[in-house]
């Protein structure tokens, strides 16, 4: 039971509610949840006692109820007060509909917000064929079944439309008589204007507000739709009942009079004036039937007071009641407003009109059309006639008063009676066209007040007859139902209303004992109440209160809907209504033909009481409705501040209780209350025949589980069967019926055995946790004691390993000592031997130094005195030439001096002159010949130079290569230039077959060709003949080998496949070992043959004195250290730490391979038969080997050199924006380092300069894009380079030896 879903009472208000535990004997702890708009709140816990609840039980709350409830309550598996409630709360918390199905009952709840999408005309054409499976509940099933039933079946039908006021009545019988009129309406629409608009006339004159509803219907009505053959509107009839006349002259705080006074008082001056109202002192304020409730409300349903009357103008026309007639109409009612600012003064015996209200007597009689001193006199007196004489009495003040009043409020009903009348002239058919109606019944709902009168009684006795009606009804589809589901029923009890009639009813019942009262001489209210009290006090549905101040004049009647205590203060004179014959007389009298018309005489025999008369009608009325089909619309109001999202969960029980839903709940369900579709039900209730295997669920199942089949009424007889609810039940066509009480206890067994089950899944669930937690603590055990192990076996290792680092110290020392001592003893000796050879090589380079001045000054002199001879010459030659010019001049003047003298003159020897000529042209053409000769001279020596210099770098190249016997016979033959020979050899080279990732897995090696063409592969015959000094890459096929960023290790990477240049860190430079002159005889040559007899050894020229030779150690060009062999604790691989060549490894290379392979070695320490080899971690070492041709991995040990090709001066150009230099900041500009530059999505990575791998140290930029800049300032250079690219810049080698 714990964790079921209930409902509990909590001060006389249903909450829902979980049950937490069950405390025996009936009682329980349950916690409270709140509604939908509550479901916020905090639940609170309570105990309660379900022992006094129906069946002993608490009500169970419908599992899996919609968000939008259930559309007919009938299908909610547990049907009782707190689930109607509950699904009611549902559909109207969710705005989607206002209305609900209760079997064949529609209960409107009401919204008070208009829904226009529910009342279209395309949702009137949606219900004019009614499927109750298809659309949802809605008013408009009601008038379509009407109908439908009409034309079907040819007998009248009959809607009743109940509730209290304020719950929708009149507004409900508006939709259903639009909707009717739109199913049955005809070509001749004229009629159905006025049926459809007499009703808000009728509203005008009969509704008033009041505090519960502004627009509250004050009579019953029963509206008459009239159709003929072809089931086509005609016409309409109406007849009301108890008219609230009373609220002519009083109404209580907030409430207002008949809206017809206040719209008269509303209307325009001259209709005032012309009814009898214009004095603008006659205000809804001012007048006594018009304030008493002291409301201000002025506007109802949106429409004021003014617009209101101009509609009942407009509607009165349509009931051809206008002009006089009309005139009269309104008059009538202006004098009742009038009768009522009249006031009495006098004694005890006698009375008259106070002088103040002289002038509202005048007006009052001349409205009513009647004279002012018999209107006064009819009053103020009354005429008792004998038999034979007429007395006439004076009245006191007091019933003066009371002569007024009922003078206004009989001048009203007979207006009221009247217009209805009138209605009914106007819209009913003929009798011949009228074959069949469909009656709407807009009927007061049960009322209980505080002080319930003589009005209350004939409602209650009204709804009584209306209740009776409505249980044969409902009693009559419990029938149908069980016929239809083929299940056997004997008679059902249920609580029938008769003697609740009979008590009012019948001959000694209230009504008739009330009616003898009346008519005694000395009746009283006290005598009718001690009657009743003494005839009925055995009467179970009658009690009397034995204490309070109105004892005597109170009695109660138990009614279906609940106890009614009345107070019976006035029922005399309300139930005689009588009106003096005087007042009477004086309006038959009157000048108005409606007055007069209205008060015609009347017989003895009409003139029976008002209970008379309304039971007479409510017979009548409950004899036609017994003749129709009747179809039931229950109007439920939600709260009393008209609020669309509120509920009042106790006013809205008490009105389901009102209007018999929930009797007729019980009545359906008086022989199995309980009901459950068949698919549900075995859904539901099939795991309590089910085979478990825990031993906690096996006690709340059946010992023999079944197997379910396919047919659902056959699975619900095994589950019940098995369950032993024998005799209980009962398996319909499509739902099983349960007598009360079963499926409550079965309920329960499902709840314990679910409870069981989160019980045991909860054990399941804390045992796999546990489980899980102690897994946990053990791998948290195991991994402390392996780590306790672990620091044990630590602490020994590192106590071993410090003794074992003291004796491996100890001994380093002293081997450190001894090589310390030798080293200096060695250091020592090597100065002795610097000193001494440094005297013999400043000697020897003294005298060279001098021999060499001696043999410059000889050449000087030389050349100086060859310089000398040749000017001498020039000299003489010139001096020759000009000594003849001279002579030749000289002998020209003698001669003209001469023929000066003679007599006459003789012309000059031609030949003279000729040969003056000849001399001129010489001497000009040996001056031209001369600067011709110097100009060559110039240009031939330049030339020299040049070619001095390119033949000197070409010798050095070639030198390299001329020991090699197939480079003697290519020089011989003239095959081939360098070029040639360097394109044959990157052809048969460019091709590689595989990459190294800087992985383990290495595959084999080639030579891979340079990456740039300041570069070019040295072959294995011209490695010994490198210079001392040459930058050189050692290469490994793809790998390259380089310092790592610390500047320690030799390391290798996977780079000449992926990359387009270098980094300073793979440059070594290779020097000559002075150890091998020494051991010449002992080494090997790099062919592996023994060395030749120094006989056969040709003399080395000064360029073979300076290569490399045979064994040569490699230093880093980047840190300027030596590569040497590492110790213990570098694993013996090669390590760039040496600080001399003392220090540094010595390598030799052997040719490995055929003659296509010349380029690949093996690189060898010299002397031992170790090799180096890549290793798997990017390390380089030396690994021994005896044979490298039969070595497995072969690959790792092949290796080439490629070398910088000499130039004194170079071009690069850069592309790319940073250029990657650090210069100078004086002239000119030399490189003083390299950095890293940055470029967009890709990690720092060396300069274009660095990558070259020709820059070097402290080379100088001479040129940029061709413009000298070596005496440009340093910024202006710097913005030459930044501002173009690509940018040629052309720098000048500087060895940096």
């Amino acid at each position: 039971m714990e964790g079921a879903k209930v409902y509990v009472q909590d001060a006389r208000v249903w909450q829902r509610a979980t049950v937490q535990a069950a405390l025996g004997h009936g009682k329980y702890r349950v916690s409270l949840e709140g509604w939908e708009e509550d479901e916020s709140k905090a639940t609170t816990s309570m105990d309660v006692d379900a022992s006094s609840m129906e069946g002993g039980m608490l009500p169970f709350q419908n599992s899996d109820m919609p968000e939008n409830g259930f559309p007919d309550m009938t299908s909610l598996d547990h049907l009782h007060e707190p689930a109607l409630l509950h699904n009611l709360r549902r559909r109207f918390f969710s705005q989607a509909c206002p209305y609900t199905y209760t079997a064949d009952i529609v209960i409107a709840m009401n919204p008070y917000r208009w829904f226009p999408q529910l009342y279209t005309d395309e949702m009137r054409k949606e219900y004019l064929v009614y499927d109750r499976t298809k659309l949802e509940p809605h008013v408009y099933t009601t008038s379509s079944l009407a109908y439908s039933g009409l034309q079907e079946t040819s007998a009248n039908q009959t809607v009743l439309v109940s509730g209290e006021s304020g719950a929708g009545k009149t507004e409900t019988v508006k939709i259903l008589m639009a909707h009717l009129a739109f199913m049955a309406s005809s070509d001749d629409t004229s009629h159905i204007r006025r049926i459809v608009e007499s009703n808000p006339l009728l509203e005008s004159f009969g509704n008033a507000q009041t505090v519960r509803n502004d627009n509250s219907s004050r009579f019953g009505k029963f509206i008459e739709l009239q159709l003929n053959n072809e089931c086509r509107l005609e016409g309409s009839k109406c007849r009301t009942y108890l008219l609230e006349k009373s609220r002519v002259v009083s109404q209580d705080a907030g409430e207002r009079n008949f809206h017809i006074f206040y719209q008269m008082l509303a209307a325009d001056g001259d209709t005032r004036a012309e009814i009898g109202l214009g004095d603008p002192s006659l205000s809804r304020d001012s007048l006594r039937y018009t304030s008493m409730g002291c409301s201000k409300t002025d506007t109802i349903e949106g429409k004021s007071d003014a617009q209101s009357f101009q509609g009942t103008v407009a509607a009165l026309a349509l009931l051809e009641i206008h002009t006089e007639k009309l005139t009269r109409l309104l008059r009538a009612l202006a004098g009742v407003l009038l009768l009522g600012q009249l006031d009495f003064a006098g004694t005890e015996e006698t009375s008259q009109v106070t002088d103040t209200s002289k002038s509202a007597a005048a007006s009052a009689a001349d409205v009513l059309a009647v004279d002012v001193s018999e209107l006064e006199r009819s009053l103020t007196h009354r005429t008792i006639r004998m038999r034979n004489e007429s007395v006439v009495k004076q009245l006191p003040p007091t019933s003066a008063t009371g002569n007024r009043d009922a003078l206004g409020k009989e001048i009203y009903a007979r207006v009221f009676d009247w217009l209805v009348e009138q209605i009914c002239l106007a819209t009913s058919a003929p009798p011949e066209r009228a074959k069949a109606f469909v009656g709407l019944l807009d009927i007061f709902g049960f009322e209980s007040f505080a002080i319930n009168r003589f009005e209350q009684l004939c409602i209650n006795y009204a709804n009584e007859k209306l209740q009776q009606k409505f249980t044969h009804d409902v009693f009559k589809a419990v029938q149908q139902e069980y016929t239809a589901e083929g299940i056997p029923w004997d008679r059902i009890e249920f609580k029938d209303n008769a003697p609740i009639l009979a008590l009012i009813e019948s001959k000694l019942g209230v009504v008739a004992m009330l009616n003898e009262e009346c008519v005694r001489p000395k009746g009283s209210n006290q005598n009718f109440v001690s009657k009743l009290v003494s005839v009925h006090k055995e009467d179970p549905a009658f009690s009397a209160p034995k204490l309070g101040k109105l004892r005597e004049l109170q009695f109660c009647i138990r009614h279906y809907a609940g106890e009614v205590m009345y107070t019976a203060e006035g029922w005399i004179d309300r139930n005689n209504d009588a009106v003096s014959e005087d007042l009477l007389a004086l309006m038959r009298g009157s000048k108005n033909e409606l007055l007069s018309s209205l008060f015609v005489e009347e017989t003895k025999a009409k003139r029976d009481t008002v209970a008379t008369k309304f039971k007479a009608s409510l017979s009548q009325l409950m004899e036609t409705i017994g003749q129709t089909t009747t179809q039931y619309v229950r109007c439920i109001k939600p709260n009393q501040n008209k609020s669309p999202t509120e509920v009042n969960n106790e006013m809205v029980v008490d009105q389901l209780r009102c209007a018999g839903v929930i009797e007729a709940i019980r009545i359906s369900r008086a022989g199995f209350p309980a009901r459950m579709p068949l698919k549900d039900f075995a859904q539901r209730f099939q795991l309590l025949v089910q085979r478990y295997h825990s031993k906690g669920l096996v006690q709340f199942t059946v010992k023999n589980p079944v197997m379910m089949g396919q047919e659902q009424s056959e699975n619900c007889r095994k589950i019940l069967s098995l369950l032993g609810t024998d005799e209980t039940y009962q398996v319909g066509r499509t739902r099983v019926y349960f007598k009360s009480g079963v499926l409550e206890s079965l309920e329960e067994r499902r709840a314990l055995l679910i409870q069981q089950a989160a019980i045991e899944l909860a054990r399941r669930i804390r045992g796999h946790q546990a489980h899980r937690r102690f897994g946990q603590i053990k791998g948290v055990v195991r991994r402390t004691q392996a780590t306790w192990r672990m620091n044990l076996a630590r602490s020994s290792y590192q106590r071993v390993r410090r003794v074992a680092l003291f004796c491996q110290t100890r001994r380093r020392a002293v081997l450190a000592a001894r090589r310390a001592q030798e080293l200096r003893r060695h250091r020592a000796a090597a100065r002795l031997q610097a000193q001494w050879r440094r005297r013999i090589a400043m000697r020897t380079l003294h005298r060279a130094r001098q021999a060499a001045i001696r043999i410059e000054a000889r050449a000087r002199s030389w050349l100086q005195r060859r310089q000398y001879l040749v000017s001498l010459a020039e000299f003489k030659e010139q001096a020759k030439l000009e000594n003849q010019v001279k002579a030749l001049k000289a002998k020209l003047e003698a001669q003209e001096r001469a023929s000066a003298n003679s007599s006459e003159t003789t012309q000059a020897p031609a030949e003279v002159l000729e040969a003056l000529q000849a001399l001129g042209a010489e001497n000009a053409k040996l001056h031209m010949e001369l600067d011709r000769l110097r100009d060559e001279n110039d240009k031939l020596r330049r030339e020299n130079q040049k070619l001095r210099a390119m033949d000197t770098a070409r010798r050095e190249k070639l030198a390299s290569c001329s020991r090699s016997k197939k480079y003697d016979e290519e020089h011989k033959a003239g095959h081939g230039t360098e070029l040639e020979r360097e394109e044959q050899h990157h052809a048969g080279h460019a091709e590689h077959v595989g990459d190294s990732k800087n992985g383990p897995a290495m595959r084999a090696l080639q030579l891979y060709p340079p990456l740039n063409e300041f570069w070019e592969d040295v072959p294995c015959v011209g490695i010994p003949f490198l210079q001392t000094g040459s930058l050189v890459h050692l290469k490994l096929g793809a790998n390259i080998l380089f310092v790592d960023i610390h500047g320690k290790s030799l390391m290798w990477q996977s780079w000449m496949n992926n990359h387009s240049g270098y980094r300073n860190a793979m440059g070594f430079i290779v020097e000559r070992c002075a150890e091998q002159d020494l051991k010449k005889a002992k080494r090997s040559s790099i062919w592996g043959s023994p060395a030749k007899d120094a006989k056969d050894t040709p003399h080395r020229s000064s360029s073979e004195s300076s290569s490399i030779g045979e064994a040569f150690v490699l230093r880093s060009s980047w840190t300027t250290k030596y590569v040497k062999v590492g110790g213990l604790l570098d694993w013996y691989c090669l390590q760039v730490s040496g600080k001399s060549a003392d220090d540094a490894a010595v390598f030799t290379c052997r040719s490995v391979g055929s003659e296509s392979e010349s380029y690949s070695f093996a690189l060898k320490l010299f002397g031992k038969d170790k090799y180096l080899c890549l290793q798997n971690d990017g390390s380089v070492a030396m690994e021994k080997v005896a044979d490298i041709e039969s070595a497995p991995n072969k690959q790792n040990f092949i290796a080439g050199f490629e070398c910088l090709l000499p130039a004194t001066s170079y071009d690069i150009v850069i592309y790319e924006h940073h250029v990657g230099l650090t210069v100078s900041k004086d002239l000119p500009l030399r490189v003083v380092g390299f950095k890293n530059v940055q470029n967009p999505g890709r990690p720092q990575e060396a300069g274009p300069a660095e990558s070259s791998g020709r820059v070097r140290m402290g080379d100088v930029i001479t040129h940029v894009n061709g413009v000298d800049v070596t005496r440009v300032q340093r910024e202006d250079v710097l913005t030459l380079i930044s501002i173009e690219r690509p940018v040629m810049l052309r720098f000048l080698s500087i060895d940096p030896t």
